[in-house]
């Protein structure tokens, strides 16, 4: 009987580990991606940056994740909104993540309308790049230096391509809390800011480092301020802060600059996939295949990791009640741009509705149309850019001829 006793016991046990086996083997981590599909959502429309990084990165975490399948999906709208609505409200089995603006962190801090998610409680998968921020004036400019711009005795104007890019936003900050006599003037975007300041139609203009270069090596402007350190001989903008609210911005820039080309999936992804995910995407950043291909198309990797990732969020969300109180002001400020209307028919149209040029008084005026912060109504309904057409009788709504217009509406 001792003998049958064991027996029933040894089978009792090995039918156990049988039964527990099952769920213990159950693919966790890396193993849980082989012969999956993860979508990458990217906020913008095929094309340009944004788009670029997202599919660089995918594909090569693709291959960090062996057996994965990597798809991306272009959600444009609202200005980065929609696509980062999409994210955060994905299931967090880590099959959904995602890349936007990093500028959706001062939406979430202005409280944006249309916002769903909160980009503190998302799970934060890498940085791919950083841009920092700088100060450029015309080469020939009477401002050569920055003391030069603070010592002004008229005021000085800085270039915006519209009032809610992040030109207008970095030169309204700076003003403000640098007691600069200033205006700023929108309607300058791409090359034409450049040769705003050459014009001497503006005299300063904030951007990324990456744009501001171009402008550098064609000989056309001097970068007179940095908000980091990667360039000698340029004053750093935390050097020269006095202030608390100074220090407090500078610090804020300088944080926003080394957070570009940012990844995220929805809150709460299950821990084991989201350490996979992180992994796979620091392996595909330092991989030489990638930062070669990188290099090729003229773009710079400097990767991060998702929890120093996460911690840059959290700390320019945190700010102090001065610069909140400073975005309060952005907002209200963005609302009392003047605007001019200029009304006559479509005779040339590019890019897909992205360049749009009406007769106006005898003269062909153009208007910049952006998908995300332009209003475009066809016969009183809202409409997209790409369905106007020429022969149509459009208003613009735009600071200037040439400029970013608020509104266009068209009659058929």
């Amino acid at each position: 009987m001792r003998h049958s006793h064991s027996v029933l016991a040894f089978g009792a046990l090995v039918a156990g580990a049988v039964a527990f086996s099952g769920p213990a083997t159950a693919a966790t981590g890396a193993d849980y991606y082989k012969g999956k599909t993860v979508t990458w959502i990217v906020a913008t429309g095929p094309g340009g940056g944004h788009d670029y990084f997202a599919r660089l990165m995918s594909r090569h975490m693709e291959k960090a994740l062996p057996g994965s399948t990597f798809v991306v999906k272009n959600r444009p709208g609202a200005g980065h909104i929609l696509g980062a609505n999409l994210i955060w409200n994905a299931k967090p089995n880590g099959l959904t993540i995602g890349s936007f603006s990093t500028g959706l962190i001062y939406a979430q801090i202005q409280k944006t309308k249309g916002i769903r998610f909160d980009l503190a409680k998302m799970s934060w998968i890498g940085k791919g790049a950083s841009d920092i921020r700088v100060m450029s004036v015309a080469h020939n400019s009477e401002y050569q230096s920055f003391k030069d711009v603070l010592n002004s005795k008229r005021k000085v104007k800085f270039s915006a391509s519209g009032v809610g890019g992040g030109s207008y936003a970095d030169a309204f900050m700076m003003g403000e809390s640098f007691n600069i006599n200033y205006r700023i003037i929108v309607g300058y975007s791409g090359p034409e800011a450049a040769l705003g300041l050459l014009r001497k139609e503006t005299d300063l203009l904030m951007g990324s480092l990456s744009s501001g270069m171009n402008y550098v090596r064609a000989g056309q402007t001097k970068i007179i301020l940095q908000f980091g350190d990667e360039l000698k001989g340029v004053p750093n903008a935390i050097e020269l802060a006095n202030t608390p609210i100074q220090k407090a911005l500078a610090r804020m820039m300088v944080i926003y600059g080394n957070l570009s080309r940012i990844a995220a999936g929805p809150a709460n992804i299950v821990p084991d996939r989201l350490a996979a995910l992180r992994a796979a995407y620091m392996k595909a950043a330092k991989s030489t295949a990638l930062i070669e291909e990188a290099k090729a198309a003229h773009r710079l990797i400097d990767a991060a990791d998702g929890e120093e990732t996460r911690k840059r969020v959290v700390a320019i969300l945190n700010q102090p009640p001065e610069i909140l109180k400073m975005l309060d002001a952005l907002n209200k400020a963005k609302s009392s741009v003047a605007m001019v209307k200029h009304t006559g028919k479509v005779s040339q149209i590019k890019r897909k509705g992205r360049r749009v040029w009406i007769t106006y008084k005898g003269k062909e005026v153009k208007t910049k149309i952006s998908g995300s912060r332009t209003t475009v109504t066809i016969d009183g309904k809202k409409d997209k850019r790409k369905n106007i057409k020429l022969g149509m009788t459009c208003t613009f709504t735009y600071p200037r001829p040439g400029g970013e217009s608020k509104s266009v509406d068209c009659k058929s």
